[in-house]
């Protein structure tokens, strides 16, 4: 890693379904980078919890527990998909645990699939549109939740929108709701996640970029955070350093890794 205080929190072990590497793999793979702190971010999805996430959770639980003995500064932590649709799942997935750190996102809106499965070709003109100002307004739904600590990876639609579909979206039309949810964090006294993923994916850029990262600030925001949201260990750290850049030039001089629910600001070097 190119920056002394590099770190990753947003990454997923094999304990999520879509994850690769071993909750050991994932920590070796972190000491072996040299990163700063590390944080696993298994994911459990809410409206999904009864029928798959709920033994996930406690796997992922008990192999983070196994893992924080090591030398590494490791910290223990959770993506929460959709917690606004199934509060009462996400409250049970995290009782008795003390996470240090827990990401709140959206992947789906409800009475859809997840971006990723979504045909965006056969819609109505104005589909896309309506869909994003949903998403945004779900988005609002779990800042009002109020149980995590960074927003995860804000323009996370267009990763499949623009990336996969390369269908252009005009952001200009959402900037009021966009900086609502903005504005809605800085209350809350919440992170926003500098999601490093679309770097190395065909949307090419992070999720959100520069320009949002610098509208952030202006409105006042000071928690970021950064994640890398790797599904294996050959992708832990990837983007990271750019990210960093990437705060630096929005206005950033400091970005927050989480221990015990609680930001340590890290400088941008």
């Amino acid at each position: 890693m190119e920056h002394l205080y590099a770190s990753d929190s947003h990454n997923h072990s094999s304990c999520s379904p879509d994850g690769k590497d071993t909750v050991s793999a994932m920590c070796s793979r972190a000491a072996e980078l040299g990163l700063y702190a590390y944080t696993l971010t298994d994911h459990c999805e809410c409206q999904k919890y009864e029928l798959q996430y709920r033994p996930r959770v406690k796997t992922a639980w008990e192999e983070m527990e196994k893992a924080a003995s090591g030398p590494l500064r490791f910290y223990r932590g959770i993506e929460m998909g959709q917690p606004n649709q199934a509060p009462e799942a996400a409250r049970d997935a995290l009782a008795g645990r003390d996470y240090d750190f827990i990401i709140g996102s959206i992947h789906n809106i409800r009475g859809f699939e997840d971006f990723f499965f979504l045909d965006y070709t056969e819609e109505e003109p104005d589909f896309i549109d309506r869909l994003l100002s949903a998403y945004w307004q779900e988005l609002l739904e779990v800042i009002q939740w109020g149980n995590f600590d960074s927003l995860g990876h804000l323009t996370y639609p267009l990763r499949y929108i623009e990336g996969d579909h390369g269908i252009p979206v005009d952001l200009s039309k959402h900037k009021n709701q966009i900086d609502q949810v903005f504005s809605a964090l800085i209350r809350a006294e919440k992170a926003l996640e500098v999601n490093t993923s679309g770097l190395r994916q065909k949307i090419g850029c992070t999720m959100p970029d520069l320009p949002l990262l610098a509208r952030y600030r202006e409105l006042g925001g000071r928690l970021v955070t950064l994640g890398s949201d790797a599904h294996c260990a050959e992708d832990l750290g990837k983007g990271i350093d750019v990210g960093m850049e990437l705060l630096q030039q929005a206005g950033f001089t400091e970005f927050a890794v989480y221990e015990k629910r609680k930001p340590v600001l890290l400088p941008l070097q």
